[in-house]
């Protein structure tokens, strides 16, 4: 778990990066959320991975349970994070649309890429024994 954390730090870090040098390189397509947006992403990969993880642990039923209803929760979040800030500032919508896209992608393969590993070290641990 530490260590999908550190990775985790590293990604949004990374993520934040990339708006800093879309601010040097092209100032008019940078808005000032674009790096709380890899802060976001961060807080609810994380969040969303820490539950699904506890829930491996215990029934395969809760761990799909779980795993559905976080996605499903997770992906209601995104839209009300996007419908309240096209609604709220709509001169700044494709950036942040864009912005957002690029972010959810990133934390989507790499949400996607850690937890397929976990389960297959599970399996081979189980196999063991």
């Amino acid at each position: 778990m530490r260590r999908y954390f550190f990775s985790l730090i590293l990604v949004t870090l990374l993520m934040a990066l990339a708006s800093f040098i879309l601010l040097w390189t092209k100032p008019e397509f940078f808005i000032m959320v674009m790096p709380l947006l890899a802060l976001y992403f961060g807080v609810v990969t994380g969040v969303q991975h820490f539950l699904v993880v506890k829930s491996l642990y215990k029934s395969p039923r809760t761990f799909v349970k779980t795993f559905m209803a976080s996605t499903i929760g997770v992906l209601f979040i995104h839209l009300a994070i996007l419908a309240i800030y096209l609604l709220t500032n709509p001169q700044n919508g494709k950036p942040f649309l864009w912005a957002f896209c690029i972010g959810y992608l990133v934390c989507l393969v790499f949400e996607t890429t850690a937890l397929v590993q976990l389960i297959n070290s599970e399996k081979k641990k189980r196999n063991q024994n």
